[in-house]
């Protein structure tokens, strides 16, 4: 078993200080590694190894496909159909617009796999609909915001990617994990906006009732925009296609379908070509510094210190909920995927300990992080959402913390009931 290097503390001062400089955090954790290297004389040829390995990765394949479709599907402007035809059907009941910019973030999640990219693509849209028919904004923009943490739980998830490629796990497992849980936080949310509507008189007016012919009409343009989620999960719950496949076929689904309605043009393509090589440039260059990084982590002794420390409370509820404030406290502070290469060889190490396996651990942990979106000091869906938008971050501020109450329901059937995550991976057999 490896022995707890006192150091570490010097290490981690080290990341910690230069994270307060605002150094780019990759730089900070290659910076803490050579460090650790150089103090405990060990092979430079860790770097190039561990640097090789992440992009070798196989699950890696997936990520600039999920980049580019949550880039592109914003650039094309499909998601304004979505939302169209739940409007149509929703929306002269109470609070129906809300209940639809939920509906509308749980299908575009299908697709784009990015909370950023929703709230600031169809965010838009759905803020200008739901303010133009009398909805309070900054209401509005609260619901925008916390529904747009559905897109990294329902899949495509470049999370879940992300977190496969650290637990060496099935991303098709990952995936398919991330259905129910999904479904839970939308239904969660759409309860909260009734209980919201109740107690607190929040303007909310019902819009006129649609005609079937309109409803149908509506349906009938968005079943393109549709058309790659149900692609998408019924190639992965059938096994059809491998998860890098599956960003590519989304990819290729979402272009061909711009050519079709006319909606296609160079420049667009090339601004979504430019932002998905700049997004994969930044996550590769995350998981190549991550991996010099766990290894430190896993060399230096912390993650056994960590999990002793935690195991010695020996009650297991208490643990996971102390694990669970961790993450959120964290996800305040600091990126998603930057949360979860720090932390997985900790959270592995737990998991083991815990009897959990790394799906429920990664679905979790993926939550845990995402509900950080909306979480201040930062809370950048939320400020995403309200730059797009012309919104106070203030003023909305006071109606999106209240959808962290459904957000932790849910976190505590992930946490606490592995039915929830394990269900679904089980049933189709990529989870023994």
């Amino acid at each position: 078993m490896t022995s707890f290097d006192p150091m570490i503390l010097l290490y981690f001062g080290t990341f910690v200080v230069l994270i307060l400089l605002q150094i780019p955090i990759s730089y900070a954790m290659l910076f803490a590694s050579l460090e650790y290297l150089v103090v405990n004389h060990e092979s430079f040829i860790i770097f190039a190894q561990k640097t090789a390995n992440s992009f070798a990765d196989f699950n890696m394949l997936a990520l600039p496909a999920f980049l580019f479709v949550g880039c592109f599907m914003n650039e094309v402007g499909l998601t304004d159909r979505l939302f169209l035809m739940l409007e149509c059907w929703l929306g002269h009941l109470p609070g129906g617009l809300a209940h639809a910019n939920v509906l509308a973030s749980m299908l575009f999640a299908g697709m784009s796999g990015s909370a950023l990219a929703d709230a600031g693509g169809l965010g838009t849209i759905e803020v200008k609909a739901m303010s133009e028919a009398g909805y309070d904004k900054n209401f509005s923009i609260a619901v925008t915001a916390a529904s747009a943490g559905i897109g990294p739980i329902i899949p495509p998830s470049i999370n879940f990617v992300i977190w496969a490629f650290l637990s060496q796990t099935s991303t098709m497992a990952m995936f398919e994990a991330g259905y129910l849980p999904g479904a839970i936080m939308g239904i969660c949310m759409m309860v909260w906006i009734v209980i919201a509507m109740k107690t607190q008189n929040i303007k909310c007016p019902k819009s006129r009732r649609y005609t079937w012919r309109e409803r149908f009409f509506a349906t009938w343009k968005s079943l393109p925009a549709l058309g790659g989620p149900i692609i998408l999960i019924a190639g992965i719950t059938t096994g059809v296609f491998t998860p890098a496949e599956c960003g590519t076929v989304a990819a290729m689904y979402c272009v061909l379908l711009a050519i079709a309605i006319r909606r296609f043009n160079w420049a667009m393509f090339s601004k979504a070509l430019r932002a998905t090589i700049a997004s994969t440039g930044m996550v590769m260059c995350l998981c190549a510094s991550g991996m010099v990084f766990n290894w430190l982590i896993v060399t230096s002794g912390i993650t056994t210190v960590v999990t002793n420390a935690l195991m010695a409370l020996n009650n297991r509820i208490l643990i996971l909920l102390l694990l669970n404030c961790l993450l959120l406290f964290m996800g305040c502070f600091i990126g998603a995927m930057q949360i979860e290469i720090m932390m997985a060889p900790i959270l592995m190490n737990l998991a083991t300990a815990l009897g959990m396996s790394y799906i429920q651990m990664g679905v979790m942990v993926v939550l845990n992080i995402t509900i950080g979106i909306i979480t201040p000091p930062f809370a950048p869906a939320l400020f995403v959402t309200c730059k797009a938008t012309g919104g106070n971050f203030e003023s909305a501020l006071k109606y999106t913390i209240q959808f962290l109450i459904p957000l932790f329901i849910t976190l505590m059937l992930v946490a606490y009931v592995p039915q929830v995550t394990e269900f679904l991976p089980r049933l189709l057999g990529t989870l023994k």
